[in-house]
C-alpha cells in the first residue's frame, strides 16, 4: 500500500510538471507573437496570450488529469 502512494505521488510530480512546462512554453512562444502586435500594456498582451491559448490550457490539462486517474486505475487493479 505504501509502495502504491509513492507510486502515485510520483505520478501527481510529473503531470504538474509537464503541465507547468507546457503551459510556460506556450505562453512564452505566444507572447513573443503577440507582444509586437497588440497595443497597451503587457496586461494586455498576457490577456491576448490567454484567449488565444486556452484551448491549448485545457487540452493539456485534460490530457494530465487523464493521465493521472488512468495511472491510478492502472494501480488500483494492478494490486
Amino acid at each position: 500500500m505504501n509502495d502504491k502512494k509513492k507510486k502515485l505521488s510520483r505520478m501527481v510530480t510529473w503531470t504538474v510538471a509537464v503541465f507547468a512546462t507546457v503551459f510556460a512554453v506556450t505562453a512564452a512562444v505566444m507572447w513573443l507573437v503577440y507582444f509586437p502586435t497588440t497595443a497597451g500594456s503587457s496586461w494586455n498582451v498576457l490577456g491576448a496570450v490567454l484567449k488565444a491559448g486556452w484551448p491549448i490550457f485545457v487540452i493539456d490539462l485534460v490530457l494530465c488529469i487523464g493521465v493521472y486517474f488512468g495511472y491510478k486505475l492502472y494501480l488500483d487493479r494492478k494490486k
